[in-house]
């Protein structure tokens, strides 16, 4: 569509001291436009939570509003596990075998027994839209032990979260708001596991070291599994090709086998 036939107008948003432009048309549908509010304020939020990191300029470039609907036909669902929190409720011992299959496929992770996980942990801007616990908590799950092994990319772990909460039925605008979040602030979580992988912290538990006290909080107990040398638990292969399933498009990597 040319410049010259559009209406548009300019609505700025600010967050974190960050003045964000976006122009939409007048005529745009405004469920669309709802769902681009939604995206332009997880940006805002993702940058309030790092920014006192470091300073970040961010420029975003909005290139069109209209959004491509994905699928929302469910293929199969995780079947439910067992998890054990730790005293603060913040992170969570996986006690049974999670297993999630994409699509009709054959293309399958398991993360395994001992893996700590935060569940679905949800930017504080967004906590009275998303709780943390949902639909997309499992396939949270899956999530984070992708983000901890870094066998995919870290693209192809986000394309799998938004497959795995297709397949859960997570409404549109939350997975969409979710898979927003992690996209643009991912790459924190991400280069924060491979400096701990480095640094020889362990997030699968071995069997002997599951057993927790009543009092114990994560991060204390992973810095002692250090200073005591303890190896990581028994992991469970990633295949690539379950990782290649991600470079699909969504009816694709659902549908085929």
């Amino acid at each position: 569509m040319e410049p010259d036939n559009l209406n548009q107008h300019a609505r700025e948003l600010h967050s974190s001291g960050i003045r964000i432009t976006l122009c939409v048309p007048l005529d745009v549908n405004p469920v669309r436009f709802g769902r681009t509010i939604l995206m332009v304020r997880t940006m805002a939020t993702i940058l309030e939570v790092n920014h006192m990191k470091k300073r970040v300029v961010f420029l975003a470039t909005v290139v069109s509003i209209l959004m491509v609907r994905t699928p929302v036909n469910s293929q199969q669902k995780m079947d439910p596990v067992d998890f054990k929190p730790f005293v603060d409720g913040r992170n969570w011992i996986v006690r049974e075998p999670l297993t999630y299959k994409i699509g009709i496929s054959q293309d399958s992770i398991t993360v395994p027994v001992g893996f700590v996980t935060d569940l679905a942990s949800i930017p504080p801007a967004l906590q009275s839209f998303i709780q943390q616990n949902g639909p997309y908590l499992l396939p949270a799950v899956v999530h984070d032990y992708l983000y901890w092994k870094q066998t995919c990319t870290r693209d192809q772990s986000d394309q799998i979260l938004l497959l795995a909460m297709i397949e859960h039925e997570v409404p549109e605008t939350k997975r969409f708001a979710i898979y927003q979040a992690v996209h643009f602030a991912g790459m924190f979580a991400w280069d924060d596991n491979a400096r701990s992988r480095n640094a020889g912290l362990v997030r699968i538990l071995p069997p002997d070291r599951q057993k927790i006290g009543a009092n114990i909080l994560w991060p204390s107990y992973q810095q002692e599994l250090l200073r005591q040398r303890v190896s990581e638990g028994p992991d469970t292969a990633i295949p690539a090709a379950f990782c290649r399933r991600a470079d699909m498009s969504v009816p694709d990597a659902l549908k085929k086998p």
